[in-house]
């Protein structure tokens, strides 16, 4: 479960910098099938992956999340080598992001709340007053 513990250890763990910018996010899930039956439809969607996504001056660094939001070594991509950067403002719990590098291209359900976690929201309100979101 995504706690201000397992953000605390994120920071610790991968001496990172930290003022509120921080933020989780998870791939889109998928539909893999549907099953009609009688007047309804059973609905299977692939496993959607999480990260911690970490904005700096530098650049931006993707954390894969393991098992219980433990985070795993990053993709840390500079500002330079990123060729698209595009944020899009959700109506409600997230925001989606687009991210383009070389070969490489990720995108990726920015969360703007999680329950019980106001730093989720606070992290979001920081990351946009800064401008980051629109390197």
């Amino acid at each position: 479960m995504l706690t201000n513990e397992k953000l605390r250890d994120l920071v610790v763990k991968f001496d990172l910098p930290y003022n509120h910018n921080i933020v989780p996010g998870h791939t889109k899930a998928k539909i893999s099938w549907i099953l009609p039956v009688g007047t309804v439809n059973i609905t299977a969607f692939e496993q959607a992956e999480s990260f911690f996504v970490y904005f700096a001056e530098e650049g931006i660094g993707i954390f894969p999340v393991e098992g219980d939001w433990n985070a795993s070594d990053p993709l840390m991509l500079d500002w330079d080598e990123i060729q698209e950067f595009e944020m899009k403002e959700g109506f409600f719990a997230e925001n989606e992001m687009h991210l383009k590098s070389g070969d490489f291209e990720l995108r990726l359900k920015i969360s703007k709340r999680v329950v019980n976690n106001p730093w989720v929201k606070e992290n979001n309100i920081f990351l946009e007053s800064v401008n980051y979101y629109c390197k």
